[in-house]
């Protein structure tokens, strides 16, 4: 078994306490709705209160997203001095002429406020910062991690681990790795330069030096890259052929089959 953390993002309110059980998919913790957001027309632009309500670009009712102008200000001579560009998505509710405050609903989907538990299992921790799930469907490192979270199906470069084949494991890596989680022995720059270029998804690895950690933080590799111990490589190979994702925050290889 696995203890599995989750880290509970600010604001968010668990739903779940120690001993219970939960599967795939339930609701671990939930945030309240922001409220809505206002912006001082006239404090943001230095503005009259008549020429405030000039400078707006949207009315109430109009929906914005990110990067639409709001508000603009302009010289006499119809040069811009300076716009309000909206950096979240929602729609526009009032605007009060006295104040120069608009008011704009902000517009995030029901599981945009929703923490969802990736595993089943039974919760033994639960608290303001972490909830911790035991569960047969997650193996944590404590290896190296670098990139970002990435999932796909578990492929096993088996030449890798073969003492025959080992060094030519760079040969073995080819577009059967497109998509995929992949696990060899040693993770190595050119292993991760040619899976990139073939769309691998991801990489699990026993040996992976200094020299690479640091040369692989250079190029800022988004691919997810988790190095593990031999032990969990043999476990591992229960899963090949199943969807694993690699959590890079918490060092974790979940099952998602």
């Amino acid at each position: 078994m696995t203890s599995l953390p989750i880290p509970l993002p600010v604001g968010f309110v668990p739903q779940v306490t120690a001993h219970d059980s939960v599967v795939s998919g339930q609701v671990l913790a939930k945030k309240d709705a922001p409220q809505d957001v206002v912006v001082n027309i006239m404090e943001s632009l230095q503005l009259s209160r008549k020429d405030a309500k000039k400078a707006l670009q949207k009315s109430p009712g109009d929906t914005i997203v990110p990067g639409d102008t709001i508000a603009v200000k302009k010289s006499a001579f119809g040069k811009v001095k300076g716009r309000i560009v909206s950096q979240i998505s929602g729609i526009i509710l009032r605007y009060e002429r006295d104040t120069g405050n608009l008011f704009v609903r902000t517009d995030l989907p029901p599981s945009a406020l929703e923490l969802i538990s990736p595993v089943a299992g039974t919760v033994v921790m639960c608290n303001n910062k972490e909830i911790r799930i035991e569960t047969n469907a997650a193996f944590v490192s404590e290896g190296i991690a670098l990139g970002t979270t990435g999932e796909g199906q578990l492929f096993i470069l088996k030449e890798s681990f073969d003492t025959d084949s080992s060094d030519n494991a760079l040969y073995y890596l080819d577009s059967r790795a497109e998509g995929k989680i992949v696990l060899v022995h040693t993770i190595s720059r050119d292993i991760i330069v040619k899976g990139d270029s073939i769309g691998a998804a991801g990489f699990l690895g026993v040996n992976l030096t200094e020299d690479e950690i640091d040369y692989l933080q250079k190029r800022d590799i988004q691919l997810p890259i988790l190095e593990i111990t031999e032990e969990l490589a043999s476990q591992l190979s229960a899963w090949e052929n199943k969807k694993v994702l690699i959590d890079v925050g918490s060092k974790a290889i979940v099952l998602r089959d």
